[in-house]
């Protein structure tokens, strides 16, 4: 096979001196014949644009070969990204808390920085960040570039690079299978094919693949159980929430002639005490927890799994021509779809607004007596002149589940996530020719790279007009009843209620048989009680959002030789530039969703404002308007947790230049240096630049170091001013998810870093001259600084508001604590209120926050020898962080945070999350003939949760799991792979969230037992 990278950013590396913890034997250095254009060498390294770069550069190079992923059981995607020692926390996983719109995405995130600071290339051109379409079978190696390389590749590669190369010129049939079986699932499976044709100047590889992951209950693992018993000391209270559908009610007298934004104005004048509508012993009956009257909080992780259902299906194809002897054509396209039809959730979202025109969380939904459920209420508690009732706070279900939506797999509210990721690049590269004179040498590379990525996700949430109009007796689609009275929200006409396709909602106790997961029986339960199927979906929008992105890419590069000789040799050049479009756009059709209805209820409900004023249609105004009728500025909207998402179209256009020398000063002394200018549409720009060197100070030992700055601009998605509404879990509110406003500073900056590494490779014999010994040791360190995030979390705002004993207030003055105004109260702050129930949402802002310090060791050593009549191979890869910090915070002139050190944390409110101070993996590989074993061990290093007080699995605990996998070739042309993942049966460490672990690093599967085939022909 012939080796010929045309890509001035793909790379050929000496792979043993990074060789991955995992691999089985010495990689052989890809070689390659001289060029037949000029003395140019077609080999170019990562991290450079001059072909004919050392193969073993200044730059910290990772390679994993086809041949070492083979020999590990060939594993997922996924598996690879979070196996590697460099990496942070990694999405991906089929797994609602991580992001169910990233499932089956696997974003790398190099050092632990966010995976928007890791730059994805394929054969060296640039490509989406969700990685789904990635040819695995189609792939030579995986090249990773543990250095900052803005000054090379443009924006986004402040953390690193992760290059895939596919195979050259491949000629035959590839075929794959492979079956893992899973306790508790129907297991994961997957089959590739590949196929290459033309022995000559064109050859064409196409391959189709398909991944399935089966779906794996949270219950299926033991340790989910360590949250379903809260009298049990000790245990989980993260997947608990106090907002139910098992409530305390507050019965009212007569309706107000004319409704005025409060409480008592709209329902009148409360003529007893708040009655629950369950007792102990009935929460207990159904898994919940008795906390008050008014809450018996439900345990939400039944309804979840820990896998969903997950099924990605990719192609791509690539042509190779040689048009002549001075110029290629590489045309390569790939495509994926990743469909996971149902991510289960919660029954409903929990209710932090409501129809209500009294703001806030709490009393937000009014039953009539004329509701016949709340007939029975009332003679069930002997309750007497009630005209109606009003929930403390409510959720639309939970105890008892929803059986409107999971077609019998699951009785949460599931949403759908279809992404379609597809690529085409298209280059030309070469030498310019005898046309050019003096030029004739000089190599040159064009390329067009497009991305496209169309990424359709549902999150269904409840309309809260519509749980009124139903409450009231007048749900459902296909009730056309007349409003009588257009003085009051919602239809009033008592004798068309329940008629006529006219339906009544039923909120009490009555109107679940138990707790379907764990079958546990309702004692309040009324047979023919029950809800409607029909009616509950009525309840409810799927708030289908389409997002469409879109990236150009042109690149041109010039390189060559200046003709300077040096005791070295000569000095290398590159010159080029490269210009990107990027689109953004939303496709949002839904009038409820895309902000068509700004307020809680459509425009032909209206409410008077007092005697002889007009009926007034609701729409966003202060509080403190004559006017206000309960829709406030932000546009609430009409769901009861989440906020219209007018849809975005948006768009960018990016200039840069660069420049780069190799410079070898001496046989044994090389540099490179680089400079990069970039500009971007709206007046933001940045230049930066690197300085990189190796130095064979004797035989088998070298030094190699490089210093750089980088660069990240602004999200395309980061709109200035907007406001974005999502939901977070709040320690001052006991956990609960309330909302959460992240409102986009107008005044953005580019993000900017500077990156060092120093480094020290030995590489010689071992202990006899058949064996080979190599020791890598880097030092790295990375200062971002104008971090793009938000800029103080919610929950930290909360926790400083409710800062008194058992997180109270202790100032409502906003002139003490400015922090007041960023609170949306459910009432009149009071001093000393608690933080439970009290408000529904914080708002904080998104925009240059402070910075980020990362440093510490990366570890690369192998020790290969000859041992009886086959080779065994000893590898290690490890990488210890000794220091990990984020600068200070300041919010409305509040000091927010002196810093967070975030080594050894969990970091549950970061986005980067879990920062383990070591990460590491061994690999004991021998090699006899046509049988090959491999023992591998990894190692994450425990992380403490550093929120306040005492968590579950509070300290945490060493991750360790230990793999076998054992290849063996029939013959040249099939071979068979058994592999046992996570021998011991280990559970991930315990942590103090939804499943009792935290998911971006450990997995839940316990022992799998995975076997695969393969033939080629």
């Amino acid at each position: 096979m012939k080796f010929e990278f045309r890509s001035t950013s793909s790379a050929a590396v000496l792979m043993g001196l990074a060789l991955p913890a995992w691999a089985q034997q010495p990689p052989q250095n890809v070689q390659s014949p001289a060029s037949d254009r000029g003395n140019l060498a077609e080999i170019v390294v990562t991290g450079s644009f001059i072909r004919g770069t050392p193969e073993d550069a200044a730059l910290p190079v990772e390679v994993y070969t086809r041949e070492d992923i083979e020999r590990a059981g060939s594993p997922t995607a996924l598996e690879f990204a979070k196996n590697l020692t460099i990496s942070g926390p990694t999405t991906g996983e089929s797994y609602y808390f991580g992001g169910p719109t990233l499932i089956g995405s696997v974003n790398y995130n190099l050092r632990g920085l966010g995976s928007d600071k890791t730059l994805i290339l394929l054969n060296g051109r640039r490509m989406d960040i969700n990685t789904a379409n990635i040819p695995s079978l189609a792939l030579e190696r995986t090249e990773i570039l543990k250095d900052g390389a803005a000054v090379i590749y443009g924006a986004d590669a402040i953390g690193g690079v992760v290059n895939f190369i596919t195979r050259d010129r491949f000629v035959g049939l590839d075929m794959n299978a492979q079956y893992k079986y899973v306790d508790g699932s129907n297991g994961d499976y997957s089959a590739a094919v590949l196929a290459g044709f033309g022995e000559g100047r064109v050859n064409l590889m196409v391959s189709a693949e398909y991944e399935h992951r089966s779906r794996l209950h949270a219950l299926e693992r033991d340790f989910t159980h360590n949250a379903l018993d809260p009298t049990k000391p000790g245990y989980n209270p993260a997947p608990w929430s106090t907002l139910t559908n098992l409530a305390g009610w507050l019965p009212f007298g007569p309706l107000p002639a004319v409704p005025t934004a409060t409480m008592d104005g709209e329902f009148g004048t409360p003529v007893a005490g708040i009655v629950p509508d369950f007792t102990r012993e009935s929460c207990a009956a159904v898994g919940g927890r008795y906390d008050n009257d008014f809450t018996c909080a439900y345990n939400y992780i039944p309804y979840y799994n820990l896998v969903e259902d997950n099924d990605i299906y990719r192609g791509y194809a690539q042509l190779s021509a040689e048009i002549s002897e001075r110029m290629d054509l590489h045309v390569d396209a790939s495509y994926a779809r990743v469909v996971t039809p149902d991510v289960f959730a919660s029954p409903a979202q929990p209710m932090v607004r409501g129809p209500a025109m009294a703001t806030g969380s709490t009393f937000q939904l009014y039953v009539p007596s004329t509701n016949p459920h709340a007939q029975e209420f009332a003679a069930r508690n002997g309750i007497v002149g009630a005209s109606g009732f009003s929930p403390v706070t409510y959720r639309l279900l939970g105890h008892g589940g929803n059986f409107a939506f999971g077609d019998g797999e699951g009785f949460g509210v599931p949403d759908r996530i279809e992404n379609e990721i597809w690529r085409l690049s298209a280059g030309i590269s070469g030498t310019l020719g005898d046309w050019a004179a003096i030029a004739r040498d000089v190599g040159y590379d064009f390329a067009v790279t497009y991305n496209h990525s169309d990424a359709y996700n549902t999150h269904p949430d409840t309309i809260g007009y519509r749980v009124q109009q139903a409450l009231n007796g007048f749900g459902g689609p296909n009730c056309q009843a007349a409003d009588l009275d257009p003085s009051r929200f919602g239809t009033q006409n008592p004798a068309a209620a329940g008629q006529n396709g006219c339906m009544w909602w039923n909120p009490f106790s009555t109107s679940f048989a138990g707790q379907p997961v764990r079958g546990l029986a309702n004692p309040n339960y009324v047979p023919g009680a029950e809800n409607s199927v029909e009616l509950t979906r009525w309840l409810f929008d799927p708030r289908a959002t389409t997002v469409i992105n879109e990236n150009t890419t042109v690149d041109l590069v010039f390189d060559g030789s200046l003709g300077v000789q040096l005791p070295g040799g000569e000095v290398g050049w590159a010159l080029g530039g490269q210009y990107r479009d990027v689109k953004s756009r939303e496709d949002i059709p839904d009038p409820l969703f895309n902000g068509s209805l700004a307020c809680e209820w459509p425009e032909e409900f209206t409410s008077a404002n007092g005697p002889g004023s007009p009926n007034l249609p609701a729409m966003p105004l202060s509080t403190n308007d004559p006017n206000f009728r309960g829709c406030t500025p932000d546009s609430p909207g009409p769901f009861v947790l989440f906020a219209p998402n007018p849809p975005d179209s948006l768009a960018r256009h990016q200039y840069s230049v660069f420049a780069e020398l190799q410079i070898p000063v001496l046989s044994n002394l090389d540099f490179q240096a680089a400079a990069r200018h970039e500009e971007f549409e709206g007046g933001l720009g940045a230049t930066v630049y690197k300085l990189a060197g190796k130095w064979n100070v004797w035989g088998p030992l070298s030094f190699r170091g490089s210093y750089g700055t980088n660069y990240q601009a602004p999200p395309l998605g980061v709109v200035p001013g907007a406001i974005t509404v999502a939901a977070r879990t709040y320690t001052a509110a006991a956990g609960n998810w309330l909302a959460a406003q992240f409102i986009t500073d107008s005044d953005l900056e580019p993000e900017t870093a500077t990156a060092r590494n120093f480094g020290a490779i030995w590489e010689s014999e071992g202990f006899a001259e058949s064996h080979r010994f190599q020791f890598i040791l880097d030092y790295f360190d990375i200062r971002t600084e104008d971090q793009i995030t938000q800029v103080a979390d919610p929950n930290q705002i909360a926790s400083l508001v409710f800062n008194g004993p058992g997180n109270t207030i202790t100032t409502c003055d906003p002139s003490a604590q400015p922090l007041l105004n960023r609170i949306t109260f459910n009432g009149p702050c009071t001093v000393g209120m608690s933080g439970i129930g009290t408000f529904s949402s914080v708002s904080t802002r998104f925009g240059n926050g402070p910075g980020q310090t990362t440093n510490g060791f990366d570890l690369q050593t192998l020790y290969d020898m000859p041992l009886a009549a086959g080779d065994l191979t000893l590898g290690i890869n490890a990488t210890k962080i000794t220091e990990l910090k984020t600068g200070s915070t300041s919010l409305d002139g509040v000091v927010i945070s002196t810093g967070d050190d975030r080594l050894g944390m969990l970091n549950f409110a970061t986005f980067a999350q879990a920062a383990p101070e070591w990460r590491a993996n061994f690999s004991a590989n021998y090699s006899l003939d046509r049988h090959n074993m491999r023992l591998g061990v990894n190692y994450v290093s425990a992380v403490k949760d550093e929120r306040p007080g005492v968590q579950y699995g509070e300290t945490g605990e060493d991750w360790i799991t230990a793999d076998f996998t054992y290849r063996f070739a029939l013959n040249d042309e099939l071979a068979l792979t058994g592999t046992v993942t996570n021998m011991f049966d280990r559970d991930p460490p315990p942590a103090q969230e939804e499943f009792g672990y935290d998911p971006w690093t450990a997995n839940p599967l316990g022992r799998t037992v995975e076997i695969g085939v393969r033939k080629t022909f």
